[in-house]
């Protein structure tokens, strides 16, 4: 299939009413067809995807944030950056494709409740202001660019650094929110010197000593080139890093 986006009309005009939309963001089934019904809304790409169903999450902390991760990131492998980045196509999926799955990841009537509904829709459904964290906290974008950070086929599961990645909510936020986060070397050389910890001796750097490493690459990444680093270096860095932290 071609994957399909919203036009930048269509969208500017759902972004500046959510507000007045509310009722329609507690609807069972897509409203967009209805919403915009005579109208081009939708505009198709070149860009072959293959068809994908998202495991619907069960209970508050049923998810299935892993395999869905694999399952859109396998469909979606051909983006490229910039494609990925477009939010015009993360809005369309949010709103359309993958409709089911926002409803129970994010239904709306629990933050109506709270008077957080509107920021709650603007964060899940579309890209908040902070574009690097929006792409992670876009309710679809974020499965994509985990698979994206994470994916290693050079490994017997090439998903196995994804796992570690989702293994605790901690480790994506900590991870992903930085600015050398869309360098899938860097986070790839973290997130395999994770692994390797867990399987050497099952120790695990507690949540503190994680940001810490995290800031500290943050902090580095300011004054070095990390891109210029390769994989064993980084993972020696971290590696290097974490001990001292543990000390």
């Amino acid at each position: 299939m071609n994957l399909e986006y919203i036009d930048i009309e269509y969208l500017n005009d759902l972004k500046v009413n959510i507000q007045s939309n509310l009722e329609y963001y507690k609807s069972d089934e897509s409203w967009l067809d209805s919403y915009f019904e005579g109208q081009e809304w939708i505009r198709q790409t070149k860009i072959r995807a293959h068809e994908v169903d998202l495991q619907l999450p069960q209970t508050t902390t049923m998810h299935f944030d892993y395999e869905n991760s694999k399952r859109l990131y396998t469909a979606f492998k051909g983006l490229t950056i910039t494609q990925a980045t477009d939010e015009r196509l993360w809005v369309y999926l949010t709103h359309k494709t993958f409709w089911k799955y926002m409803r129970k990841r994010w239904s709306v009537e629990s933050y109506i409740e709270k008077g957080s509904a509107v920021d709650v829709i603007r964060e899940r459904y579309f890209f908040m202001g902070n574009r690097d964290r929006a792409l992670i906290r876009n309710g679809i974008a974020r499965l994509w660019w985990y698979g994206y950070v994470s994916y290693d086929d050079t490994r017997e599961d090439p998903f196995e650094l994804t796992r570690m990645l989702l293994s605790k909510l901690d480790i994506a936020q900590s991870l992903l929110e930085r600015t050398f986060s869309r360098n899938p070397l860097i986070t790839k050389s973290i997130l395999s010197v994770l692994v390797n910890l867990e399987k050497s001796n099952g120790s695990f750097p507690d949540r503190e000593q994680f940001r810490s490493l995290m800031m500290h690459m943050n902090q580095l990444g300011g004054v070095t080139i990390l891109d210029s680093y390769e994989r064993p270096e980084l993972e020696a860095l971290v590696t290097g890093k974490l001990e001292k932290i543990a000390k």
